[in-house]
């Protein structure tokens, strides 16, 4: 119920963006349930089931009573050591317990470091697109996000020499996404190198969100830029989690692992914010990591099998152009030829109309390139069944079809 006087909120908050692609999941469930019968390509979760090992891990929990605050609150002992070993194994990065953060979800890792490096008027550089919370994060702790233009001639990746432009005396974070939301572009070691080269020296804080890493098609490759460098790593925080591999985003489990000071910081900002992440979540986020890996490539092979299909029927449409993302799960097609034309009459001029035109005409639910920094694409997530992505992109052909 509205309040009869005006709250006295936060300018901070007056300010922030609500998130783009939370608003259009809760916008497209919001239209099923008044049963209009719309595909929603919006949601960046898997549509597999959490594999049964991990559901069986967390009953354990519950059984054996481990239903109690998590200590330390910063994530059970066992789990901090099967993320050191993960990384171990996987990055070839080396870590104590005492560097591990775990927390609710990739990010709130992201968050708490933000709130523990940024001061107002510190900057950030963020190449675009980027995902949609680094920014409004950056400045919801007063600080000013250095947005990094990338180009599609570039794989929309950015150069050592954008970032070196990008570079101030006030920047205190740089953010690096690899597999990237929204773009599904995957960093080339030899790119990150050059990266690492230029930040190497540099007083400041690189946050390297890898939670798509274990979803990489063709020939793509992951590599940690914390693991380029001794002394980067020493001012890297590798943020990374168990909600995209092994399809737990409800389970709420991410973790950080950095230099000893920057996570003792972050703890600090926990111990105040969430206490500690789910017990029970941990428990199977243990099992995650350490219990047999198969689910990971089964739903690969399945992500990589649909983004095939949408990408050569997204080309074959017309006013459309769609890059091969070679990580995570979505497309980010092109959509600026579609500007100018005429729907349902009214003009399309930007990617809110074009969002707009296929939720109508269409009755399929996409979100903004504009909420991810690049107003001339669409993001649309294939995390969903074969069928839906069928149905969904037979709907958009014959909308833009009509358009001819």
């Amino acid at each position: 119920m509205a309040t009869p006087y005006s709250l006295p909120l936060s300018d901070r908050v007056r300010a922030l963006s609500p998130s783009a692609t939370v608003a259009a999941t809760a916008r497209a469930a919001e239209l099923r349930q008044r049963g209009v019968d719309l595909l929603s390509m919006t949601a960046g979760e898997p549509d597999f089931d959490t594999p049964e090992n991990i559901r069986k891990a967390a009953a354990r929990a519950i059984e054996t009573g481990k239903t109690r605050y998590s200590l330390p609150a910063s994530g059970i002992p066992e789990l901090k050591d099967a993320i050191c070993a993960k990384l171990r194994k996987d990055n070839e990065l080396e870590y104590d317990r005492t560097d591990i953060i775990v927390t609710c979800g990739a990010k709130q890792t992201i968050f708490d470091a933000v709130v523990a490096v940024i001061n107002e008027g510190d900057e950030a550089v963020i190449p675009a697109p980027y995902w949609v919370s680094y920014a409004e994060q950056v400045r919801l702790m007063g600080g000013r996000p250095i947005i990094v233009e990338t180009h599609p001639e570039n794989g929309y990746r950015m150069t050592a020499e954008e970032l070196e432009t990008a570079l101030s005396p006030r920047t205190r974070v740089v953010f690096i996404n690899s597999p990237c939301n929204p773009t599904g572009e995957v960093y080339t070691p030899d790119e990150l190198a050059a990266l690492a080269d230029v930040l190497v020296d540099r007083d400041l804080v690189v946050i390297s969100d890898e939670i798509y890493e274990k979803i990489l098609y063709d020939d793509a490759e992951h590599v940690s830029i914390a693991s380029l460098h001794p002394a980067l790593r020493d001012r890297t925080l590798v943020v990374n989690g168990v909600s995209k591999a092994y399809a737990m985003t409800g389970w709420r489990v991410g973790y950080g692992a950095g230099p000893t000071d920057l996570i003792a910081a972050m703890i600090k900002v926990q111990t105040q914010e969430t206490t500690n992440t789910c017990t029970i979540s941990q428990h199977a986020a243990l099992e995650a990591l350490t219990g047999p890996q198969e689910s990971v490539s089964i739903m690969r092979r399945a992500f990589q099998h649909r983004r095939d299909r949408m990408v050569e029927r997204l080309n074959a449409m017309p006013f459309l152009t769609c890059r091969n993302p070679r990580g995570a799960f979505y497309v980010f097609p092109d959509v600026s030829e579609l500007f100018g034309a005429s729907a349902n009459g009214k003009t399309l001029q930007t990617d809110l109309d074009v969002v707009e035109f296929l939720m109508e005409s269409a009755l399929v639910a996409a979100v903004p390139g504009s909420g991810f920094g690049n107003g001339k694409h669409i993001r649309l997530s294939y995390a969903v069944s074969d069928n839906h992505v069928d149905l969904a992109l037979e709907r958009i052909g014959n909308a833009l079809s009509a358009l001819r």
